[in-house]
């Protein structure tokens, strides 16, 4: 069976300023930095053969810091959901510019979707498919998904 290791990765320039990303290519702070740095050997006890990550800047820098001078493969079918119109918005500015159906998204999350974005049921069915796959291709090994916490959510299914 495979093992998948998932790692989100570290604090993020929009997410320390509370701000949708999605799929805003936004880099990793100091403090993300240091987070990955404490990680690393906790990660290389677990020795994963094979590594992949988002194409999204935050999980290629979360990557190369997480396990320097390993090989990995990128991947887009891992990114976080997109939130359209509501990327680099913080949740006040989306409620004063979509309220009602912010509201209704906030309450249930699996049903609509961000205005212009993805769905809840779209994301899980795109990494799910994607995790799939891997497990057939490799059904004894660990691999490592250094990804976002979406994804993470939508592969453990909460």
């Amino acid at each position: 069976m495979t093992t998948f290791l998932l790692v989100r990765h570290g604090e993020t320039v929009l997410g320390a300023q509370d701000r949708y990303a999605g799929h805003s290519d936004t880099p990793l702070t100091p403090r993300g930095r240091r987070q990955v740095e404490a990680l690393r050997a906790r990660v290389a006890r677990l020795e994963p053969d094979l590594l992949y990550c988002s194409d999204l800047l935050r999980c290629r820098e979360t990557a190369a810091l997480l396990v320097p001078g390993r090989e990995f493969r990128v991947s887009r079918r891992i990114r976080e959901m997109s939130f359209g119109r509501w990327e680099g918005l913080t949740k006040a500015e989306v409620e004063a510019a979509h309220g009602n159906a912010y509201r209704r998204w906030l309450a249930d999350p699996s049903r609509g979707r961000p205005a212009g974005g993805e769905s809840v049921p779209e994301l899980r069915g795109r990494v799910r498919r994607f995790a799939a796959e891997l497990a057939r291709r490799r059904p004894r090994g660990t691999v490592l998904l250094v990804t976002h916490g979406g994804v993470i959510r939508a592969l453990m299914d909460v």
